[in-house]
């Protein structure tokens, strides 16, 4: 599926005076996908830069036109069944794509628990990143780890925090004592340690799922459902929610929760976060790089997790942000890789 570029929804702030240029947005997949959605944010927020024209597509099919450059979102889910049939399908598409090529690269290999696991998705990214001429990541950790190509530095341009369509009505469960899990559900979600945590906590509260099972899961909600009556705790799964419905649902959890501690770049933290909200975080790698940029923007479990959860849910107004959530100004460097990669190409 393709789109053509489409009138500016804003105005950027970013000042990127500069030539014109023609960009080609990639993201095969569905839109409700968390990367496509990223991919589309991205090209949403280029094309309201003046002199800035973005043509997007949500297949591998390349639609006519001429492009100073293409970029493209990599994750081995979106491109194959496997690391190894993903990076060979990228390997193909990208032998016929629009040069030169941007990559950013999603769920980057390097703190996998399996160590064969990691390393087979390890040389999955490698053979994507010798196919390309920059590569950009979210954030700190992920630059390091995809460093797997010589001559090739990854620039960190962080997740867009963007505001959210204002809310819907309030959910059905909105007077309830509620712990949210917010994004689709996957193992290693936090879910089943958000069950955990409440269960342990003794508060008698209810775990939503904010959010739907990911394609090729869904056996997993049955399972949660079964974890949560052995608890004694109740589980309630939305399914997929508009914009609007999940704005009100972020608002009227009373803890959000992103309780996993293997986390990388997380837009369901951006999510919480452009809702007004402090999610309640394990300590990890991503947390302390978002406190080092954004202090104050989380939660920060500092004891165990039941223990941090009553605390939270004895003061829920530690869980609303007090302040204006961060802005990055995401077009702006995004524009800045694109445009030092055709200049590299010009010259060559």
């Amino acid at each position: 599926m393709t789109s053509r570029p489409t009138t500016p929804m804003r105005t950027s702030g970013c000042g990127c005076d500069g030539p014109a240029v023609r960009v080609l947005s990639v993201a095969p997949g569905p839109e409700e996908h968390g990367v496509v959605r990223h991919a589309l944010t991205v090209a949403r927020l280029l094309s309201a830069v003046p002199g800035v024209q973005v043509t997007t597509t949500r297949s591998l099919d390349l639609p006519a036109g001429a492009y100073d450059v293409t970029h493209v979102q990599f994750t081995d889910a979106l491109f194959g069944t496997d690391v190894a049939g993903a990076a060979r399908a990228f390997e193909a598409w990208s032998a016929r794509a629009p040069r030169p090529l941007v990559v950013t690269l999603h769920d980057v290999p390097g703190a996998d628990p399996d160590p064969g696991r990691d390393a087979r998705r390890r040389e999955g990214y490698r053979r994507v990143l010798a196919q390309v001429d920059a590569v950009v990541v979210s954030w700190a950790r992920e630059a390091r780890d995809a460093r797997l190509v010589d001559g090739l530095h990854p620039v960190v341009v962080p997740l867009p925090v963007e505001p959210l369509a204002a809310p819907g009505a309030a959910p059905g469960w909105a007077d309830r004592s509620t712990v949210g899990v917010l994004g689709f559900v996957y193992p290693g979600k936090g879910h089943a340690e958000a069950l955990e945590a409440v269960a342990r906590s003794g508060l008698r509260a209810t775990v939503v799922a904010l959010g739907g099972p990911s394609a090729g899961h869904e056996p997993l909600v049955a399972q949660l459902h079964r974890r949560a009556e052995s608890l004694g705790v109740e589980l309630l799964v939305t399914g997929s929610l508009s914009e609007p419905d999940l704005h009100a649902a972020a608002r009227a959890t009373s803890v959000p929760l992103a309780a996993y501690r293997t986390l990388g770049a997380s837009a369901s933290i951006a999510t919480w976060i452009a809702a007004a909200r402090r999610p309640l975080v394990l300590p990890s790698a991503y947390v302390l790089d978002h406190e080092t940029s954004w202090p104050g923007a989380l939660l920060v479990a500092q004891e165990d997790l039941p223990s941090a959860l009553a605390a939270a849910m004895g003061n829920l107004s530690s869980t609303w942000s007090t302040s204006a959530a961060p802005r990055p100004d995401v077009a702006a460097a995004h524009l800045a890789v694109l445009r030092s990669v055709t200049a590299r190409a010009a010259a060559a």
